[in-house]
């Protein structure tokens, strides 16, 4: 039988929009989480087990573009444009505020054309919901082929 090889899975996202939320879901952590920008300005790193099989998750510093203007989104970059890198993921998962969606795509969209397999998490849905906003999950899955939409509230 092949052994299997974990994965890694990057978790990016603008600042505030839930990242460390979804992340201590996914792992079972207590990541400090708060209600500011810049949260977590290093990588935090856990476990996900999915059908048996452990998987390495790591959360990275907010940033509003894969392009760095700090330190902490330099983190992002390298990570997300060295394949060498240790940490660069074999799937990311872009947390975006579902209730200001437009400016979060911008991230999502960088994300989404460095071909590594991405899933989209639209986060604070009902946040969004209260703000009387409707997302169409069909049009941007045919928007971003490819790519998985998930509507979500981590909290």
């Amino acid at each position: 039988m092949p052994k299997f090889v974990s994965m890694k899975i990057a978790l990016v996202g603008n600042p505030n929009t839930g990242k460390s939320s979804v992340f201590n879901l996914l792992t079972g952590l207590r990541q400090h989480v708060g209600n500011f920008p810049g949260v977590t300005v290093d990588k935090k790193v856990g476990t996900v087990t999915i059908a048996g099989e452990s998987h390495t998750v790591v959360d990275l510093p907010g940033t509003y573009s894969i392009y760095p203007r700090s330190a902490d989104e330099q983190v992002v970059y390298n990570t997300l444009s060295n394949s060498t890198n240790p940490d660069y993921p074999d799937a990311v998962v872009v947390v975006a505020d579902a209730s200001n969606l437009e400016r979060n795509l911008f991230l999502f969209s960088q994300v989404y054309d460095l071909s590594i397999p991405c899933v989209l998490v639209l986060n604070m849905t009902d946040i969004a919901q209260r703000k009387g906003i409707s997302i169409d999950q069909q049009q941007l899955e045919a928007t971003f082929p490819g790519a998985s939409i998930v509507a979500m509230n981590a909290r």
